[in-house]
């Protein structure tokens, strides 16, 4: 699969399931989620560290993956393609590995 039908399976996934919830994909809406998200990636890596008994090797993986997900919403949302993008990023910064 391509990087912008990966995009685009996501961004369809997405509008599917705010609709199913009565969500409006907003920018401030995704932001939520993805501090959310980061939130519960954080907890993990804590947990892995200080409180072994509460980590979960599939809870940090969840959400990483979801963390990924709210970006790649907010991208679409904006408008960005994110594989060109990304490229683009990758291109300039080709410039500080010479």
């Amino acid at each position: 699969m391509e990087v912008k039908d990966f995009q685009n399976k996501i961004k369809e996934f997405a509008s599917q399931w705010a609709k199913k919830r009565g969500f409006v994909n907003s920018e401030q809406e995704i932001f939520n989620h993805l501090v959310e998200e980061v939130g519960e990636l954080a907890r993990e890596f804590v947990n892995r560290e200080t409180r072994k008994d509460k980590y979960s090797e599939e809870e940090l993986n969840n959400a990483i993956l979801d963390s990924m997900m709210q970006l790649i919403k907010l991208a679409s949302l904006r408008g960005l393609d994110i594989e060109e993008e990304a490229l683009k990023i990758i291109e300039k910064d080709q410039e500080f590995l010479k």
